[in-house]
């Protein structure tokens, strides 16, 4: 048992936990007061093309964290708060993101009908309801945005992102290369979010932010599995035949973000809690779901073979209170990696 680690991190766990759920909670009423009413007046002119399942990515993921967990944690870094601007952007960043992705999985538009979606918001109108709400919002985001040139730089590294991930579609690509393309796909999108802030990037933190993207999408496709097993598509999860593998990997990417993260400019205790924020609601959640997967090997020979498991196997629910208590105990004994020339205070 990590000592050091497990008595500093129990200390920190109740101001860690209370922020994310204040968080979350500001988050939702901010969403009920400012997104609803604009979702409910796409809901009832929908052609079709706007499922349920669309308005609940909206209001439960994508539009909630981003703002409460993404935004909320780069204000902490900096020492100060979101704007209402900032929320409003990434609020409508947030409702965009499922919009987008499913521009290229679900609806299959062309790539340069894409492009020109993200390219010319002011003069298209939108073919359909998906098209209208994406563009509708997507202004919104862009006249809240603090520089909304930057949001366009970024969002054509998503657009490019996107494409390049398609390879995944296909079999024979390398660990190398999964891994490569899984931790761009992510990289780009947190940067995104961050180019709607209003406070300039420090030294080193577009690279910093960069690895902590990777280490999101990392994190994001251990959850995943079972639908993206389903879906045919080639992840780390996927194609590994050991998860002890994956957990290394992971581990890897984990502590070279924050490491990097470490290394900026902020206040050497924002840093801190910004780490604890990424240790308690992504990285001791993916070992709990990583311990899952890892004990069904034993099912197929003590290889890992996702296509044999069933739904139950694959999807891990933290809503379970013994893997909400196995998070917990991960986070206080994980050691949150500092440089020794970074004090912690």
């Amino acid at each position: 048992m990590n000592v050091p680690a497990l008595f500093g991190n129990m200390f920190s766990v109740p101001g860690t936990a209370s922020a994310l759920l204040r968080s979350r909670k500001t988050q939702q009423l901010f969403l009920r007061e400012n997104i609803l009413p604009l979702l409910q007046e796409a809901e009832q002119s929908n052609d079709g093309t706007l499922e349920a399942s669309d308005f609940k990515k909206i209001t439960g993921y994508y539009g909630l964290a981003i703002p409460a967990i993404v935004g909320d944690s780069f204000a902490t870094l900096r020492g100060k708060k979101l704007t209402t601007k900032e929320r409003l952007a990434l609020s409508y960043l947030g409702t965009i993101t499922g919009l987008f992705d499913d521009f290229f999985d679900k609806h299959q538009l062309e790539d340069e009908k894409i492009r020109a979606l993200l390219e010319q918001p002011d003069s298209l109108t939108g073919q359909n309801s998906s098209e209208k709400l994406f563009l509708d919002c997507y202004r919104k985001a862009l006249g809240q945005a603090h520089d909304p040139q930057l949001v366009l730089h970024y969002f054509r590294k998503v657009y490019d992102a996107q494409i390049e991930s398609k390879k995944q579609a296909q079999p024979g690509l390398t660990e190398e290369e999964i891994l490569r393309i899984t931790l761009h796909k992510g990289a780009v999108s947190v940067l995104f979010y961050r180019a709607a802030m209003e406070h300039p990037f420090l030294p080193g933190e577009e690279d910093a932010i960069y690895k902590m993207g990777g280490l999101m999408q990392f994190g994001n496709d251990i959850f995943d599995i079972y639908k993206d097993r389903n879906g045919g598509i080639h992840t780390l999860l996927t194609t590994t035949k050991k998860i002890d593998r994956v957990r290394s990997l992971f581990r890897e990417v984990m502590e070279e973000s924050f490491t990097s993260i470490s290394g900026l400019g902020y206040s050497s205790g924002n840093i801190k809690e910004y780490l604890r924020i990424f240790s308690l609601a992504l990285c001791s959640r993916c070992f709990v779901c990583l311990d899952q997967l890892e004990s069904k090997e034993q099912l197929t020979g003590n290889l890992f073979s996702p296509g044999e498991y069933s739904r139950q196997d694959l999807i891990c629910d933290m809503e379970k209170t013994g893997n909400r208590w196995k998070s917990l105990v991960y986070h206080l004994n994980e050691r949150i990696r500092i440089p020794e020339t970074q004090k912690i205070s």
